[in-house]
């Protein structure tokens, strides 16, 4: 889908509208709901935001937080929506168990921007060129009618592409990109106190944990790939909260010489999360694919069962292999 047009008439014709983003909340995914609420609310519609998760804290200073539902706490009739709507999700099954809700809604609107989006929706609008999902909304404002936008509206998608950029940081900012922040920041919005809110409230577990997490760091050789390990134990002598974890794998990425970095993490449910990132043109979304992942270019994850010292050798095998390789057909 190339336009909002078909979106548009369906956000018209119906009412209500249930909301929801991945598991492991991120700034793009909250930012991005609670803009399209405040729309909706504009719009006299009736919208609820469902996730998985509960809200991550470092989001709680946003216009709206206490908006944001968690699914444990509450419970939908899927019966009771006319569209549900799924943003930055590449699958469905990224939602998590509010997947059980959303397989009984008749008609459902996939919004994203990562490449490999699987079109899940009944209606999909995916750009893998935009920076974030974020600035989709913002063009969806725009195409229904750009007065609507308001410093609360403004606050949510500003937040969601910083995050998802790295703060300007990224490679998938674009001269648009700026184009779209400037016009936010125009609408009264402190930048400044946006990002002190997200990157300046760490906690005392919060700083044990980094601390915890970088003693693991470990390197190749020529220092092209580094890596970091957080298992259960690590979160729990930290006295730390999965969210917490949000951030860290960016520090080893910031090694002097270090093209990819890697965080292993051992999750709740026993399984092991792997989150890549690359400054060059290592492409981490093709190579988490090969592990049923996917995201960006430059930020990826995938999911795997197993033990953690097993599936590093795997993957860091795989990587090692695929490096090699690829420098030999330059």
């Amino acid at each position: 889908m190339k336009n909002f047009n078909e979106i548009n008439k369906l956000l018209q014709k119906n009412n209500n509208f249930l909301i929801t983003s991945h598991v492991n909340l991120d700034g793009d995914g909250i930012g991005s709901e609670l803009a399209l609420y405040f729309i909706l609310k504009k719009l006299k519609k009736k919208p609820i935001i469902l996730n998985q998760d509960r809200l991550p804290k470092i989001y709680d200073f946003l216009p709206g937080s206490n908006k944001v539902h968690y699914l444990k706490d509450n419970y939908i009739d899927a019966k009771s929506i006319d569209v549900g709507i799924v943003l930055d999700c590449s699958n469905v099954k990224r939602i998590g168990k509010t997947y059980e809700i959303f397989k009984d809604i008749k008609t459902i609107i996939n919004i994203d921007h990562h490449k490999s989006n699987e079109n899940f929706g009944g209606l999909n609008y995916v750009d893998s060129s935009i920076s974030s999902v974020g600035e989709i909304i913002y063009e969806l404002i725009k195409s229904i009618n750009i007065d609507l936008l308001d410093e609360k509206i403004s606050t949510c998608l500003f937040a969601a592409i910083i995050t998802d950029t790295g703060s300007f940081r990224y490679s998938n900012v674009s001269s648009k990109t700026f184009k779209v922040a400037s016009d936010l920041t125009s609408k009264g919005i402190k930048p400044y106190l946006i990002a002190n809110n997200i990157y300046n409230r760490n906690t005392y577990s919060g700083l044990k944990l980094l601390g915890e997490a970088l003693s693991t760091l470990e390197t190749d050789e020529s220092n092209y790939v580094s890596w970091l390990t957080i298992t259960r134990k690590m979160l729990n002598d930290a006295k730390a909260k999965d969210e917490e974890i949000e951030g860290i794998i960016d520090v080893a990425t910031t090694l002097n010489n270090v093209e990819i970095s890697i965080l292993f993490r051992e999750t709740k449910d026993d399984k092991i999360k792997i989150s890549f990132r690359s400054k060059g043109n290592f492409d981490v979304n093709k190579f988490a694919g090969k592990f049923k992942g996917g995201g960006h270019p430059n930020a990826a994850g995938c999911l795997c069962s197993g033990k953690l010292g097993e599936i590093k050798e795997k993957i860091l095998s795989k990587l090692f292999n695929d490096i090699k390789r690829l420098g030999s057909e330059k």
